[in-house]
């Protein structure tokens, strides 16, 4: 038994410092060669990953040192110590090495494919900063134009919905839910069927499928008679307009809504006033014809009869009472002219005719031809510029021709001949007559009262006539949708000009 101890203990003593010395030897080598490996990838990390590495080479320079004083001081360390101290950093190496393994495979390799992605993130640091600062600043201006469409979205002048491809409402502002009489957020999920009354959801159901189909801009007002049914299930006028969004994935719609209740309401008043002027009118014109068509009669024979008695067949007036006869008589033939003037402004719209292509070169020859005794007698000088064909009633406006031109004789300078020019100039959808003349003229401040009914601006002894014939005139250019007015200076003559539009607005309509 002692014999085979010392046998154990000589051969321990023998074997165990060369083991000793070998494993202390390479396991040195081993952390020098791994201190190393991790200082070449300190060199290449981020800062973060470089601190880390730095402190393993340390660590394994560190073991380097201490297996190297192992093998010096073998004989102080007991053999079971030394193992397990080398086990714990040969397995702590192998560890990291395995951890590290790209970084080493392209190190000591030169595997170009491994490790690659960290390192080129270290060397495009700068550019993924700048990168995510563009993004960010493009994600807040992003943030600025939504809040920017959404305040937009809420302050419009109009109730506004958008409307998604399966009718149900994604957003709806303020005033779209006054309108509707929602509460806050009330109306965001309903379907947009729920708004249209229930006897035109069937209809409405069809024409949204075919608009979805092609959606195309749709103006306000397109359709009349539209309504909405509020929350209370109270029925609102409204005017709908659609808008498709262009790029969008659901296929949305913006709905513009304007309730009209006060805009129906006006139009009930102004067709309820229409009426009752029109009433009026009626009952003015059939006062006017009465007037001036039953009471000729009376005037004929007052006029008749006191004729009669001037002739002296029936007795003899003395001085006086033929002076008196004679007022009755001119009182009379007064009377009658104005009942003729006023009938005749009664039928410019009652009896008139209508509206045919009219040469105005030739309606004006016309017109000399009727007042061919005045304008000798008067020696007046007309000249006519060359004039185009309009769609007129002819008659009238040959009474309103005749009533200037003869209007211009009447009030002429007395020490002077009278000369009329007349000329048109056609502009753009509109034709400008112009009737000038070397006349009186008169007062700036009276070119709107001479239209007026029964407007005179001069005594009966001086200018005979009823202060009717302009005001036939201007209801007549009424009429034919235009206007008349006039400038004068008094003393200077006077200019008349008549716009007439070459279409008229039934024309347009029917367009």
């Amino acid at each position: 038994m002692e014999q085979t101890l010392y046998r154990v203990e000589h051969a321990s003593s023998v074997w165990w410092p060369q083991m000793q010395l070998f494993s202390g030897l390479i396991l040195s080598l081993f952390c020098v060669f791994a201190a190393l490996c991790f200082f070449v990838m300190a060199t290449q990390q981020t800062a973060t990953t470089r601190l880390s590495n730095l402190a393993l080479s340390v660590c394994l320079l560190s073991q380097a040192c201490l297996s190297f004083l192992g093998v010096v001081a073998s004989e102080s360390i007991s053999l079971m110590v030394y193992l397990l101290l080398n086990c714990v950093f040969v397995i702590a190496g192998l560890t990291a090495l395995y951890c590290y393994r790209s970084v080493l495979s392209r190190v000591l390799f030169g595997d170009s494919n491994q490790g690659l992605p960290q390192i080129q993130a270290d060397q495009l640091t700068p550019e993924l900063e700048a990168t995510q600062k563009e993004l960010e600043q493009e994600i807040e201006a992003a943030n600025r134009m939504r809040q920017r469409m959404q305040s937009i979205f809420e302050s419009a002048p109009n109730g506004m919905l958008v409307v998604r491809k399966d009718s149900t409402i994604a957003q709806a502002n303020t005033l779209a839910e006054s309108i509707f009489r929602y509460p806050e957020g009330g109306m965001v999920g309903l379907s947009v069927e729920g708004l249209v009354p229930k006897e035109h959801r069937p209809q409405h159901h069809v024409d949204r499928n075919n608009y979805v189909k092609a959606p195309t801009k749709r103006m306000m007002g397109d359709r009349k008679d539209l309504y909405g049914v509020c929350l209370d299930g109270h029925k609102v006028p409204v005017e709908i307009g659609l808008n498709p969004i262009e790029g969008s994935f659901d296929q949305e719609i913006v709905a513009t809504i304007v309730d009209i209740s006060e805009r129906k309401q006006y139009q009930r008043f102004i067709e309820s006033r229409n009426n009752e002027l029109e009433n009026s009118n009626r009952e003015l014109q059939e006062f006017a014809f009465i007037a001036s068509h039953d009471l000729r009669e009376p005037l004929r024979k007052i006029i008749a009869f006191s004729r009669l008695l001037q002739g002296e067949d029936y007795g003899t007036f003395t001085a006086e009472g033929k002076e008196y006869s004679g007022y009755v008589v001119d009182a009379a033939e007064r009377m009658r002219t104005l009942l003729d003037s006023l009938l005749s402004y009664s039928r410019v719209t009652s009896m008139a005719n209508s509206f045919e292509k009219t040469d105005l070169n030739a309606l004006i020859e016309e017109v000399c031809a009727d007042l061919q005794l005045t304008l000798e007698e008067s020696q007046a000088e007309i000249t006519v510029s060359p004039l185009m064909s309009i769609e007129a009633d002819a008659s009238q406006m040959r009474q309103v021709m005749q009533n200037l031109i003869g209007n211009a004789i009447k009030y002429r300078q007395p020490d002077q001949v009278p000369k009329i020019v007349i000329s048109g100039e056609q502009q753009e959808s509109k034709y400008l007559l112009t009737i000038q003349d070397n006349g009186i003229g008169f007062e700036s401040e009276y070119a709107e009262q001479i239209f007026e009914v029964f407007k005179r601006l001069h005594g009966r002894d001086q200018y005979p006539g009823t202060g009717m014939g302009l005001a036939i005139c201007r209801k007549i250019i009424l009429r034919h949708q235009g206007r008349i007015w006039a400038d004068s200076l008094k003393g200077e003559g006077s200019i008349f000009y008549i716009e007439l539009p070459l279409i008229r607005q039934e024309e347009r309509l029917n367009e």
